[in-house]
């Protein structure tokens, strides 16, 4: 009886603990809009700052991001076709390799690649200066975080990778043609035509958005894992922690949504 009791219990603390999180992300999220749809927040230092992050989240890891896309994506074309000519399917290699890569893989990885280099850093980031009440100070002096701090990040991360796997996905395609082609421009009529047939509006909206939305969890949940942090040194790496836990967990549900949406 104490063991149900302990259990209930136990799941009842888990479900709160769920509810609180996802209220202070809803929350959060609230206030960045409302920030993103005042008139007041945009002006040169806001503008600079977004200039600064995107280039600091995207432009400045371009040339590994890009040498992680060709190994990846060439190693993954080379294994579908092997495997679609070993199948005799050789003539859907190249619908594989666009649905394989170009709509699930490609995205994924480049939202783990951000969320690993800059979620990682802008989770650290807020929580030192929470705990060295940077934050207080900046209150004390009535500027807000919002428009300077935390939304500048959250435009960044959406813009970041939204383009980098925009990127990514261009790189596999031609990839993918060169691959199953070689230089050969006989294949460019019936290799643009199936990317048009599966690529079609309704599949491109819903790529962008599973982008957008990417890039949201793995600016969003580090920002709010960092506000969070309580006010001692040595709860940062603690923090950090539980912020990439909670970011990957997001992606996961993110794409699965999407396949199931896809697909089912």
């Amino acid at each position: 009886m104490n063991f149900l009791a302990a259990s209930i219990e136990s799941l009842g603390a888990k479900i709160v603990r769920i509810l609180t999180v996802g209220y202070g992300l809803l929350a959060f999220l609230t206030e960045a809009l409302s920030a993103l749809l005042d008139r007041n927040t945009w002006n040169r230092a806001t503008f600079d700052v977004i200039v600064k992050q995107v280039y600091f989240t995207a432009v400045q890891i371009l040339p590994v991001f890009l040498t992680y896309v060709l190994v990846i994506s060439w190693l993954m074309i080379t294994i579908i076709l092997t495997t679609a000519r070993d199948f005799g399917l050789g003539q859907f290699a190249s619908e594989m390799t666009i649905r394989v890569l170009v709509l699930e893989l490609l995205p994924f990885l480049t939202a783990l690649y951000i969320a690993l280099r800059s979620g990682s850093a802008i989770n650290t980031e807020i929580a030192l200066m929470r705990v060295n009440n940077e934050l207080d100070a900046l209150a004390h002096c009535k500027v807000p975080p919002m428009p300077f701090e935390f939304l500048p990040r959250l435009i960044s991360g959406v813009i970041s990778v939204v383009a980098l796997a925009s990127l990514a996905c261009l790189i596999a395609v031609m990839l993918g043609y060169l691959a199953i082609y070689g230089l050969n421009t006989s294949g460019f009529e019936y290799y643009t035509r199936t990317i048009s047939k599966i690529l079609d509006f309704k599949i491109m909206a819903g790529l962008f958005l599973k982008c957008a939305l990417f890039g949201l969890a793995v600016t969003l949940i580090p920002i709010t894992a960092g506000l969070e942090t309580p006010k001692k040194l040595f709860m940062v790496p603690v923090s950090v922690l539980r912020g990439m836990m909670k970011v990957f967990f997001a992606i996961m549900v993110i794409e699965v949504v999407s396949l199931a949406l896809k697909y089912i």
